[in-house]
């Protein structure tokens, strides 16, 4: 008597093992690039604090800003701009009280051209933040492009 397995058994085994790596594979690589929009989502919340109390300071957003290392001039504020995955612009849009932060993925899966834009947006001076397209304190965030599902669940609309 022959103890082992068959054939058949091995194949039906292997064709589990690759439906299940079908399946896991794509649910991985959103996981991932959820993770690096995270990253988008870090550097622009950690702005809207400095950026309220410059405003309610100055009446007025900064010109620019500038890296941590940079020794600030007149208008300027100090802020971290670039990730690994993710870059702020230097400047922010808008006349106070009204202004948008604007975060760029610069590599990742969501670093589509078309689609690699994250957005903080007030209309109060920093005093509340729209992440993304949502809705706080009656004013709407705009601009953002990347995709709903890579976003966590504060920024989706």
């Amino acid at each position: 008597m022959q103890k082992g397995f068959t054939l058949i058994e091995l194949m039906i085994v292997v064709a589990i093992i690759g439906i299940l790596a079908a399946i896991a594979i794509p649910a991985y690589q959103d996981y991932i690039t959820r993770a690096q929009v995270s990253e988008a989502v870090a550097l622009g919340g950690g702005l809207k604090s400095p950026l309220a109390e410059y405003g309610a300071d100055k009446n007025a957003w900064p010109t620019k800003l500038v890296a941590p290392t940079v020794t600030p001039t007149t208008g300027q504020l100090n802020a971290t701009l670039v990730g690994k995955y993710a870059q702020v612009t230097d400047t922010i849009t808008g006349t106070y009280p009204v202004g948008q932060v604007t975060v760029t993925m610069k590599t990742g899966k969501a670093s589509t051209a078309s689609k690699n834009v994250l957005t903080y947006s007030t209309n109060n001076g920093g005093s509340a933040w729209a992440c993304g397209n949502t809705t706080v304190d009656g004013y709407t965030g705009t601009k953002t492009t990347i995709d709903a599902k890579y976003l966590p669940n504060a920024c989706k609309p």
